[in-house]
């Protein structure tokens, strides 16, 4: 519930960062709730190894870091896409940026909504890992 609260903050800051002209106030967002946003990569991988079988649990993480690569790829493209499309580059960078606090704001909602990997591994048979506290 937390993370995707977490992406929900930061795609609302996201488009708060393209709606502002006010420097200081992009700054601030695009160095604190837009950043946020970052730390779901290591939630993710988090969540897949706590539901992977253990003889698979390579495949899904190297699957899951091959969808996260594919915005690198991908991201460039659609940006200048969506950049060309607008009416002026201003409306067009608006335009990325508000389908990329969407796409955010969806993952939020997906997240809120799907993300229980305690209850995904109980269903898929996938045992506890034990915690060793020093």
């Amino acid at each position: 519930m937390k993370n995707g609260l977490v992406l929900l903050l930061s795609g609302a800051a996201t488009l708060a960062f393209a709606a502002t002209d006010v420097l200081w106030l992009k700054a601030v967002l695009l160095l604190g709730p837009m950043a946020v946003s970052d730390i779901i990569m290591t939630v993710a991988q988090t969540s897949v190894s706590r539901i992977s079988p253990a003889n698979r649990r390579g495949v899904t993480l190297g699957s899951l870091t091959c969808v996260f690569a594919l915005a690198g790829v991908l991201a460039p493209a659609v940006t200048g896409r969506l950049v060309d499309a607008g009416e002026t580059v201003a409306d067009g960078y608006l335009g990325a940026y508000g389908t990329m606090a969407g796409l955010t704001v969806l993952a939020g909602v997906a997240v809120m909504l799907f993300l229980r990997p305690e209850r995904d591994a109980r269903r898929l048979g996938v045992a506890e890992a034990r915690v060793v506290r020093g």
